[in-house]
């Protein structure tokens, strides 16, 4: 839209017409209506009449396809330029012979004793010879003369609209007076459509070089320009799906657009979204009748042309030539008819929208036909693989073997963009010419995994079956295993998976070699299958055994899996970051995601917190449905065990609500399972067994790590609900199917931590010593200040007296050195209640304000406020901390959150509270991210239970009892 800034003639031109206006043919102004998302263009064409206001001859040359809105930025500049004074000639249509375009200048011109005048100096329309510099000379000089006159006491604009068809006299006249007129007051101003061959193409390329010439391309209107342009002839707001399908099947061609709302006015449309299907239907067909109505009256072999243009687009002329069949030029025109009639794209890669393909393909007969005959032509000419298999998926029966080829060889160009959808369409094609090729079927499914990972399995099993040698199935095993782990898989599918892996380990040592039976062992502790014996027990890789070659995508997955492995079997701290930051570093965009998941979840076993959340960053980059929901689940974890509890609930609820229809509700088991966690952290543990309750793919049909987050979290609600033998039973089982896996890690799930506190609290110390010894052992092999300070926890809890407190006093040191501030938050508790217990309120108190203060800050509302109430019990004074989502927020926070909730727009809550807008702003996003919601409308679920003025200001001896919340 156009807006004031540069140049004063932009200001003076919103005055005039509010945001832009339109003029009669003449140059009248007419009237005022908005020219909608040429703000650019405007500021561009005005600063160059404001330079040659001043003396710096310019000429501005617009060009685009037709019905891009030329004229209408012409007329606008030439409406500004008769304010300022300046002397306008504005002609169009010139024809193509003699002066003609001298002549279309000075016809309609307002001052027609000066156009007389003028004219004067051009020879008799009978007497034009073709262009000769000697006989041009006399006439270029004496108009110079004339219009260096006029040019001594004001501008002059000349401007000419269709100036494609300009004759060679006009054109080298302007190129003369243009390079004479240095340091005089003279714009000239020209329209060409896009795409045409003009009539003088020597004098054309002579002027539009000149330094003092600019080019200014006008493109199709983007959505907001055509939302806009919506509004004003609805007058009211349009839904952003009419205009979404507005935008498509008009172009974003400005006067394709109006045709479209006009009809849809005569029909009684609306720009809502029932109208929006309409909106499109009613474009397509207008589209349609467009087209037909073009060929109807073309030759047979501009029809051919226009039916090749339909599948090869319009950039090459030869293509469309050789594809129809007929002469170079038929095809120019057939090419100009369509650009005329902005049936094209603008960057001329075929028709506009599929209606208009459809159309002109409506008389070609057989278009599977053409596709064959594109595809051939295109690659004997060389072109790209992608281009020419687009052609191929449209030939039916099975792919010739040159085609195949080629299909192949596109499928590697859309992997390596991260294209997976597209990839798999052409690796389906291939596959038809070669059905029993496991190589191809491997590279099928793992392209499909990550857009559709229940389609991928079927394709995985057949591949697994035609391997016969057990190294190859033990490598589509390991890819099934990986790139499915939210599917959940029959019992067929998971024996031939298992069978698979396992016998890759039953062979000799030396095959099928130590890389790939790592892997093997890595994909057996994911999924559960692994066995302490085997998988624990095998010596941690070293540094050197892996090295990832630039863009070797085989080494990326290596890299990632010896790091998960590591991380998961407890080996290695810094073997297991060294693998992981390798592979996040050679992964590009054809790596699938689960590498990346893979090493974000090694990096934040180890504490790199920060490393691990700009890993998932690079996998939720163009995932699709399957690999967002993993990643937004480990995105949740790592926020979550950071201590940002409310951050962390906004990703897993996204994770879990955008899960939408992708898949069926057992593929959110870890996401269920993180957010059941983070709920039982903000107080609610009644909902997370509620969520919980869904999970119902547990068991033999659930993943070892998806199945140990889940009885964990399920642990931890039955725990904070009261139930403490129901706890310690989930929480055992899950130390029973950790062991089972073969998992180690300490801080995975630390079901023996939490049965440790449990344990205490229950008074019954002597049950949970062996649980604390071991858990000491591999937090000492882990070696992270989290695993150690859980340890010291756990031990502390479970031991009397003051070595007990000593330990509890480790503890709160080492988790405060870590990310684990809520787990830092819980040993300060502890520390605290026990000191309490002891009889030292004292020291009591001090943990237990250090406690409640940290875990409110996190967002830990449960612990808060169980620290808080322990803290009084201890004799302490401690303002009320946050034990609702409410209570997070400042007071101003609140009064802004409750309007907010009471519909009240932010324009409003700056009016009734006398802020700015920006201060609402400010606050609400605040709210937000406290609150772990998204949008505005997550607001009132959040706050249930605030009243709509935020509960009015509080009097000062409330103000007391309330904590100083001002972050």
């Amino acid at each position: 839209m156009v807006r004031s800034g540069r140049g004063d003639g932009i200001s003076e031109l919103s005055a005039l017409g509010g945001e832009g206006f339109v003029l009669s043919s003449e140059g009248i102004p007419g009237e005022a209506e908005p020219i909608f998302g040429r703000s650019s263009e405007l500021s561009t064409i005005f600063g160059h009449a404001e330079a040659a206001r001043r003396g710096r001859a310019r000429c501005v040359l617009l060009t685009g396809p037709a019905g891009i809105g030329k004229t209408s930025l012409l007329n606008a500049l030439l409406a500004d330029s008769r304010r300022r004074g300046a002397v306008v000639l504005h002609g169009h249509r010139p024809a193509r012979t003699g002066y003609s375009g001298l002549r279309a200048l000075l016809a309609p011109a307002v001052d027609r004793e000066l156009a007389g005048a003028l004219a004067a100096l051009l020879p008799e329309p009978g007497a034009e010879q073709p262009f000769t510099p000697a006989s041009a000379c006399p006439v270029f000089h004496a108009l110079y003369r004339a219009t260096a006159a006029l040019m001594t006491d004001r501008p002059l604009v000349l401007a000419l609209d269709d100036a494609e068809d300009c004759d060679e006299h006009t054109l080298r006249f302007l190129d003369f007076l243009l390079r004479r007129s240095a340091g005089h007051p003279l714009l000239i101003a020209l329209t060409r459509r896009a795409g045409t061959r003009p009539a003088g193409s020597e004098a054309w390329l002579d002027l539009s070089t000149q330094p003092s010439v600019s080019t200014v391309r006008l493109t199709p209107l983007d959505g907001t320009a055509v939302g806009e342009l919506v509004r004003q002839w609805s007058q009211a707001p349009a839904d952003p799906a009419f205009v979404e399908h507005l935008t498509e099947v008009s172009g974003g061609n400005p006067r394709t657009t109006l045709q479209v709302l006009d009809e849809l006015r005569a029909q009684g449309v609306r720009p809502d979204r029932d109208g929006a299907d309409r909106a499109a239907e009613l474009g397509g067909r207008i589209l349609a009748r467009t087209v037909r109505g073009l060929l109807d009256g073309a030759p047979a072999p501009v029809r051919a042309a226009a039916a090749a243009v339909a599948v090869v687009g319009a950039a090459r002329t030869d293509h469309i030539a050789a594809l129809a069949g007929v002469a170079g030029p038929r095809a120019e025109e057939a090419v100009a008819l369509l650009r005329e009639a902005g049936v094209l794209a603008a960057d001329g890669a075929g028709p506009v929208h599929e209606a208009a393909r459809t159309a002109l393909l409506s008389d070609a007969g057989g278009p599977a036909d053409l596709h064959a005959r594109a595809a051939l032509l295109l690659s004997d000419a060389g072109r790209p693989p992608e281009q020419v298999a687009r052609h191929l998926m449209e030939v039916p029966g099975t792919p010739l073997p040159w085609m195949a080829a080629v299909l192949r060889d596109a499928a590697t160009e859309a992997e390596e963009r991260g294209d997976f959808d597209t990839a798999a369409g052409f690796l389906q094609r291939a596959l038809d010419a070669a059905p029993d090729d496991d190589r191809l079927l491997l590279r099928l499914a793992v392209a499909l995994a990550q857009t559709d990972p229940l389609a991928a399995v079927p394709r995985f099993r057949a591949a697994l079956a035609l391997a016969a040698d057990p190294t190859a199935r033990a490598r589509i095993a390991v890819q099934c295993a990986m790139a499915c782990l939210a599917v959940p898989l029959t019992p067929s599918s998971r024996a031939e998976l298992a069978e698979a892996l396992e016998g890759a380990l039953d062979g000799p040592e030396g095959s099928p070699g130590p890389r790939l039976r790592w892997q093997v062992r890595t994909a057996l502790l994911v999924t559960g299958r692994g066995y302490r014996a085997a998988v624990a027990t095998v010596p941690a890789p070293r540094a050197a055994q892996f090295t990832v070659a630039e863009d070797d995508l085989g080494n990326v997955q290596e890299q990632a899996l010896a790091a998960l492995r590591t991380a998961l079997a407890g080996h290695s701290r810094e073997l297991a970051v060294a693998a992981a930051r390798r592979a996040a570093d050679a992964a590009g965009p054809s790596c699938p995601g689960w590498p990346l998941i893979a090493a974000a979840a090694a990096l934040a076993l180890a504490d790199e917190t920060g490393a691990a959340g700009a890993v998932l960053d690079r996998a939720l980059h163009g995932a699709g449905p399957w690999v967002r929901t993993l990643a937004e689940a480990g995105r949740a974890l790592v926020l979550h065990r950071a201590g940002a509890v409310a951050e962390a609930e906004r990703v897993a609820r996204a994770a879990v609500d955008g899960f939408g229809t992708a898949g069926p509700d057992t593929c959110l088991i870890a996401p269920r399972a993180v957010l059941a966690a983070i709920l039982v952290d903000r107080g609610e543990a009644h909902r997370a067994e509620a969520l919980l309750a869904g999970a119902v793919r547990t068991g033999p049909d659930g993943t070892g790590l998806e199945q140990q987050l889940y009885l964990l979290a399920r642990g931890r609600a039955r725990w904070a609900a009261g139930d403490t033998d129901g706890a310690l039973r989930l929480l055992l089982e899950c130390g029973r199917v950790q062991q089972a896996a073969g998992v180690e890690n300490p801080v995975f799930a630390p079901w023996w931590a939490d049965s440790c506190l449990i344990l205490a609290a229950a008074r019954r110390p002597a049950a949970a010593r062996a649980l604390a010894e071991e858990g000491a052992e591999r937090a000492a092999r882990w070696g992270t200040a989290r695993a150690l300070g859980l340890a010291a926890l756990a031990d502390g809890a479970v031991t009397p007296g003051r070595a007990g407190l000593d330990r509890l006093a480790e503890a709160v040191h080492l988790l405060a050195a870590s990310p684990a501030r809520v787990e830092h938050a819980r040993a300060a508790y502890t520390l605290g209640r026990a000191l309490l217990l002891g009889g030292d309120p004292a020291g009591a108190r001090e943990h237990l304000r250090v406690a409640a203060g940290l875990a409110g800050g996190c967002g830990a509302l449960a612990l808060a406020g169980a620290a808080r109430r322990l803290l009084i019990t201890a004799g302490g004074r401690m303002a009320e901390v946050a034990t609702s989502a409410a209570d997070l927020l400042t007071c101003a926070e609140l009064r802004v959150a409750g309007l907010a909730v009471d519909g009240a727009s932010n324009r409003e809550i700056a009016r009734r509270l006398f802020v700015t807008v920006r201060t609402v702003e400010s606050h609400l996003t605040s709210v937000y991210r406290k609150l772990g919601i998204g949008r505005r409308d997550g607001l009132a679920l959040a706050l249930h239970g605030v009243p709509p003025d935020g509960g009015g200001p509080p009097a000062a001896t409330d103000r007391a009892s309330r904590p100083d919340r001002t972050s």
